[in-house]
Formats: structure tokens, sequence, C-alpha cells
């Protein structure tokens, strides 16, 4: 099976989780307690410490330049983000690295402008869909 092909899949497992735990009620829904047990990373990104951004196994954080992993990282990234004072579910953040976003300049109606924003610290494209 092809680095690709194992991408799209991780991609859409990924997707399918995220979709899932996503329509759960607030009050019943998944935790980054939880999502740790599982093997989810979670991390405080340094540039916004009210957040916490938590990645499915598998796939992980997209790697920053200039690191191992940076050359063959993903395609794209979907993360779960939570206020990281309370755990509370906020939202999620679509990822995409700029080769595939600049093929398609994809919209997103959920941010300013209807546009990704880039994030040049890990050299991403930038979604976030609010909660």
């Amino acid at each position: 099976m092809t680095r690709a092909m194992r991408s799209l899949l991780v991609l859409a497992a990924t997707v399918a989780a995220v979709l899932a735990m996503t329509a759960a009620p607030s009050s019943a829904g998944v935790t980054p307690d939880q999502l740790r047990q599982a093997g989810w990373t979670c991390v405080v990104p340094m540039a916004d410490p009210s957040r916490l951004i938590c990645a499915p196994p598998g796939l992980g954080l997209p790697p920053l330049p200039n690191t191992p992993g940076f050359a063959g990282r993903g395609p794209s990234y979907e993360l779960l983000v939570f206020a990281s004072a309370t755990g509370e579910l906020i939202g999620i953040q679509h990822l995409l690295r700029p080769d595939i976003y600049l093929s398609g300049r994809p919209k997103c109606p959920q941010q300013p402008g209807g546009e990704y924003g880039y994030i040049p610290r890990n050299d991403t494209w930038s979604c976030f869909r609010a909660k």
C-alpha cells in the first residue's frame, strides 16, 4: 500500500472519529484525558496557551519545519481543539500542506472572509470550525 493511500485511510478514519465525537452532546462528549488514554497526542500550543490541541494516533501533529518527518508529513490533519482550562471541546482545526491548499484553495466559511489562514510555524493552511 502506498504512503499516500495509507495517509488517506488514516485521514478517513480520523474524520469519521471526529464526526462521531462532535455529534455527541457536550455533556457526554469526549475529553482530552479519554483521548490521551486512547493514544492521541494532546498539546498546548505555544502560540495560544488557552487551547489544547489533540491529534489522532497514527497521524499525530504535523511536524515543524527542519524537524524529522517534515518532508514526509501528511497532506492534511484534523485536530480536535479544547479549552485548556476546562477541557471543553471548542472546535476542529483542519490543516493542509501548502501544496494541497494551493492546488485548489478550498473555502473555510467559518472564518472571516471565508479563507484558510496560513500558519508559518508549522507551514500549513488552517480552517477552524467552532463547535
